[in-house]
């Protein structure tokens, strides 16, 4: 790693930071970005045409749903769950001893409506704490078509990871509290990926184009928290042919054993 590896990464850690957001252009190359979408669409078509009460969630907001994805490939090839700029990136921000805890999507369907404000995890201390607390979770989005205006790209509000709130504020809808905060939107190429704090502040906005917008959601958490870590499932596949590096980021998950030992 030379010296200039090194300034890019404090800058990135830096922005991450201030903002809790930091998108990482160009991290997925367009076969890779195309297989995963591929896939992903042929999975959500079959989870929609059945029973859907455990794979496929409505969220807040109309045409808003989440799913939960299963670690084959290519959604548990190396490249994906554990890229090594985004594992530079992850180790920089929640230190070496990090796992994964949470593989979702979401995708806005054409006609969705706005979703609440909401953060996906609130602070660690709750009110009890006044000042912030370091990062100990993130997502990392992976965008399967470009993010624009047009088709809902995920509404945010930088550096709101860093609020804390009061016992009042804890009774105020978020919604009415981005009132008066400045957001953004999360315009991103397909290809990018985007680390966000857990804490952040966000919604889902209208998808006004005629094509659904999806995106993966891999949510990674510091080694000595453990809610969450129980959804996921790693079929015996998968585990063989992950290198130990990636098995000890999944090393809270249950294995699942081959179906002939079953």
């Amino acid at each position: 790693m030379d010296r200039r590896d090194d300034a890019d990464l404090m800058t990135a850690l830096r922005t991450f930071r201030d903002s809790g957001l930091l998108v990482l252009p160009e991290v997925f190359d367009a076969a890779r970005v195309a297989a995963l979408r591929s896939a992903y669409d042929d999975l959500l078509r079959a989870e929609l045409g059945h029973d859907t009460s455990q794979r496929v969630q409505p969220t807040d907001g109309a045409k808003h749903v989440q799913m939960q994805l299963p670690l084959v490939p290519p959604f548990s090839d190396v490249e994906t769950v554990a890229h090594p700029l985004l594992l530079r990136v992850l180790t920089g921000i929640l230190g070496e001893d990090f796992h994964c805890s949470y593989y979702n999507s979401n995708t806005a369907f054409p006609g969705s409506t706005y979703q609440r404000v909401h953060r996906d995890a609130g602070p660690v201390f709750g009110t009890d704490l006044g000042v912030p607390t370091p990062t100990t979770a993130v997502v990392v989005n992976i965008p399967l078509c470009d993010f624009t205006r047009e088709n809902g790209s995920t509404e945010v509000w930088p550096a709101s990871h860093l609020i804390v709130d009061s016992a009042d504020d804890a009774d105020v809808d978020l919604t009415t509290r981005a009132e008066a905060l400045a957001s953004a939107r999360m315009d991103v190429p397909a290809g990018a990926a985007v680390v966000r704090d857990l804490r952040l502040w966000h919604r889902g906005v209208p998808n006004r184009s005629g094509e659904a917008r999806s995106m993966l959601a891999v949510v990674y958490q510091r080694g000595w928290l453990s809610w969450r870590a129980k959804s996921l499932r790693v079929p015996a596949a998968t585990w063989r042919a992950w290198p130990d590096h990636v098995r000890s980021i999944f090393s809270a998950a249950p294995v699942d054993p081959d179906q002939h030992q079953q």
